[in-house]
């Protein structure tokens, strides 16, 4: 499975591909790795892929079914193997994304939100909104509102195993910033709300089905 800024590796002879590493951003307030590519699966007597850092789920080399990849990360889910060369495993399914919105608040208002939506948290005179469901971003302040971002979708399903045909890891998820020197970044320009009650809606993407 590949990830946000690195390819999945290709599977050996004995050993599925393991899923490419995803990205690292402190948006949060604390490092955070997002969309890891999911590990392909293999047979019983192989050894699987393993998921990429950033949620990708590990890929199995048996009948059981695959890993999901982690919630909120956007990684992709594990592949499928199977035992024995006969019962054949299902993948697992990819990670439901995520999106952080944060922006800078005086010195003496920390603590204060000027906006509503999310799990909202402080950190460095920034106020923070995570949506891990979609909802709305509402500006309630009397100004505009510049923002940072970053946005993560919903990483892919890992392939199930059929016949001699083992299961893929799923691809992660892609990811839009508009934070200076963070991979990938966008060109865009930061968003600006229009001054309450601007309403934007955040809409969240689940994870693919295996």
């Amino acid at each position: 499975g590949g990830a946000a800024t690195s390819a999945g590796a290709d599977a050996t002879s004995t050993h599925g591909g393991n899923g490419g590493a995803g990205t690292a951003s402190s948006i949060t307030g604390s490092s955070v790795t997002y969309s890891g590519g999911g590990g392909g699966g293999s047979r019983s007597d192989k050894t699987a892929g393993t998921g990429g850092a950033g949620g990708g789920a590990d890929g199995i080399n048996s009948s059981t079914r695959a890993s999901d990849a982690t919630s909120a990360t956007g990684g992709g889910g594990g592949g499928g193997g199977y035992s024995n060369g006969v019962a054949y495993g299902p993948g697992g399914n990819g990670g439901s994304g995520v999106v952080v919105v944060r922006y800078q608040i005086g010195t003496i208002n920390t603590g204060t939100a000027k906006a509503t939506g999310g799990a909202i948290s402080y950190y460095n005179n920034k106020t923070i909104h995570t949506f891990t469901n979609s909802g709305t971003f509402t500006n309630t302040s009397d100004s505009d509102l510049t923002v940072e971002y970053v946005a993560v979708a919903g990483g892919g399903g890992g392939g199930s195993c059929n016949g001699p045909a083992f299961g893929g890891g799923g691809g992660a998820g892609g990811v839009v910033s508009n934070i200076p020197g963070f991979m990938p970044a966008t060109t865009a320009a930061p968003v600006v709300g229009q001054g309450s009650p601007n309403a934007l809606t955040v809409t969240v993407g689940a994870g693919g089905a295996a």
